[in-house]
């Protein structure tokens, strides 16, 4: 499935929205951009429902529910929800506290004695809804020390799990730390089961579907198999590539394997505010008995996030499986309500890794979409226009520095950029790779450190150090450490090359970021170095990217204006170029880089 501008067009087409005032349509027009844009892009498959003051602005269908079958999504498309589950799992164990079958203070010990009996007395239900248990059992996640499980396409019993974990530890006293965990979810949904009396799939659906009105949503299986969604790989990339062997949902009841539609999910947010499954105190309860994240200012609630967004609170929860990717929030101050669901991500994220967005629903989408609700503009991804597809500088070369020069080329329908210079760089990379260092004692410092650890000869090292670092910097321990470290970097990517300063940012205490260039990865290191101009610290520079990606091309966006497609080379991030004959102006971000023509 090449990428081409009919399969595109294809892609954009879905379901009318609904009916709206004159007073909504600049705002449904500019949200439509927005999708529109990703949509081009392959960057969004799926479905999208906006509500403002109960009624709905905006509903669309993008992309295909199936394209073996050429079936498209449609509003009625369903779809896996993944984590979403977890809100609904969370509304049925609050229902049962209100029918007085359970408390939220009841320890997890009263349902399952023989799993991790030194600890689980101290775990309460409340524990599990808000992540703050501390159990090391994961699944979907594994820790440093390896704890936790991934699920597969195989079935497994929950006495099988309970078997695999029991003899787990605490990585915190339940209560005084947050840790995301799938398999608390598990836990809570066996609870249901034995408070209930009935299998987790029939309470739900007595218990919270059938309340709210959610006709098409079932947990494990779907209630219009015609309907389904298949999942699929490779959004953003040239072709996407159906899953075949999705997980089985034994792995993931209460977590993560209720299937909905975007309708029944708005019909749930609008049931919890009308008290419908709900008394209003205990919905209050899903959003206020939380647990500090430990990330700005966001807490985990009973199954919801509480976070806020330009100013005002938003509350919410994601969803990611592979092939699936999900955000269901509400911004309750403006009486909006976002719904996206989506069968599509970029890999398979329980096994692949990948530098870019994993699926733009969680973050870009959905910060956009509530910046246009807000009233606020926003940068929307650029389409193709015809404008800029008869340039004239065909084989210029344009010089940004002494050492990176960059050719643009015809290469059959289109243009190309290919990078030139002494040493191998990439476009995305430019920003990292040009030489920012400085004639002063900092640049001086961090030139010493980046010789020692490149030459793994620490003699005189420890002069760089201010007190407290000097006895690291100066001791067999210290340097050990060090020497580890260099040993990872070599044994995961490859031949050490060079290294170059490519930040230095600060005042009296400046940070200096160093990069050293490996075979296959690029890794940062940056110093924190005094006033004294001495190291006070030094940390992983987990911002730096990169690439070796040499030649990309280019969409034209208008006259001698172009896009490249960061994502679609390894996940990078988006640039845009403006052409002259005399200068090629690259843009990265906030960034801008001018590279001067120099001729044949």
């Amino acid at each position: 499935m090449k990428k081409a501008v009919v399969v595109f067009i294809a892609l954009i087409l879905g379901l009318n929205s609904f009916g709206q005032s004159s007073s909504n349509k600049e705002l449904e027009n500019s949200i439509d951009g927005l999708f529109e844009s990703y949509s081009y892009y392959n960057r969004f498959i799926g479905n999208v429902l906006i509500s403002k003051d109960n009624q709905i602005i905006y509903q669309k269908s993008f992309g295909y529910a199936d394209t073996d079958g050429h079936k498209k999504n449609t509003e009625k498309s369903i779809f896996s929800i993944a984590s979403l589950t977890k809100s609904l799992t969370a509304v049925g164990v609050m229902k049962l506290v209100e029918d007085g079958k359970l408390t939220l203070d009841t320890p997890i010990s009263n349902y399952f004695p023989d799993f991790m009996p030194d600890f689980s007395q101290e775990i309460t239900i409340q524990h599990l809804l808000n992540n703050s248990s501390g159990i090391e059992a994961n699944l979907g996640r594994t820790d440093d020390n390896g704890n936790g499980l991934m699920p597969e396409e195989t079935p497994i019993t929950f006495d099988e799990l309970l078997e695999k974990f029991k003899d787990s530890k605490l990585k915190f006293k339940p209560g005084t730390g947050y840790d995301y965990n799938n398999f608390g979810y598990l836990l809570l949904a066996n609870i249901i089961e034995m408070a209930s009396g009935q299998p987790y799939a029939n309470y739900m659906e007595q218990a919270v579907f059938k309340p709210a009105n959610m006709k098409n949503t079932a947990s494990a299986s779907f209630t219009d198999i015609d309907q389904r969604t298949f999942p699929y790989l490779g959004l953003g990339m040239n072709e996407l590539k159906k899953m075949d062997a999705p997980l089985h949902t034994s792995w993931l009841m209460g977590a993560a394997e209720i299937n909905s539609t975007t309708v029944d999910l708005y019909n749930f947010l609008q049931a919890l505010d009308k008290g419908i499954i709900l008394k209003p105190a205990t919905v209050n309860k899903l959003y206020g008995l939380t647990q500090n994240i430990g990330v700005n200012e966001m807490k985990s609630g009973l199954g919801w996030v509480i976070d806020q967004k330009e100013g005002e609170e938003w509350i919410y929860n994601n969803g990611l499986l592979p092939g699936y990717a999900s955000m269901m929030g509400s911004m309750p101050s403006k009486n909006i309500k976002v719904i996206i669901l989506s069968n599509a991500t970029s890999i398979n994220p329980l096994v692949d890794e990948f530098e870019g967005e994993i699926s733009f629903v969680q973050g870009e989408i959905t910060d956009k979409i509530i910046s246009l609700l807000l009233g606020k503009s926003v940068d929307i991804l650029p389409l193709a226009n015809k404008e800029g597809e008869n340039l004239m500088y065909v084989n210029n070369t344009y010089q940004f520095d002494s050492n990176h020069s960059i050719r643009l080329k015809k290469e059959g329908n289109g243009y190309v950029l290919e990078t030139e210079g002494k040493e191998p760089w990439s476009l995305f990379s430019y920003t990292f790779s040009r030489d920012a260092k400085e004639k002063n004692p900092a640049s001086e410092t961090a030139i010493f450190f980046a010789n020692a650890m490149s030459k793994q000869n620490f003699e005189g090292l420890s002069f760089y150090g201010n007190n407290d670092m000097k006895a690291f910097l100066g001791s067999d321990e210290g340097i050990s450490q060090l020497k580890g470290m260099w040993n990872n970097f070599l044994q995961h990517a490859g031949e050490f090359h060079s290294f170059n300063i490519y930040k230095i940012e600060g005042e009296e205490v400046k940070n200096v970021h160093i990069r050293f260039h490996f075979d296959t990865v690029d890794i940062g290191i940056v110093l924190s170095i005094d006033g004294s101009h001495k190291i006070q610290g030094m940390f992983m520079d987990d911002a730096l990217k990169t690439s070796h990606i040499s030649k990309v091309s280019l969409v034209s966006i208008g006259e001698n204006k172009f896009f490249i497609n960061g994502h679609e080379n390894g996940g990078m991030q988006d640039l845009k170029v403006n052409i002259t004959e005399k200068e090629l102006v690259l843009i990265d971000g906030s960034k801008s880089f001018n590279g001067k023509q120099s001729g044949e």
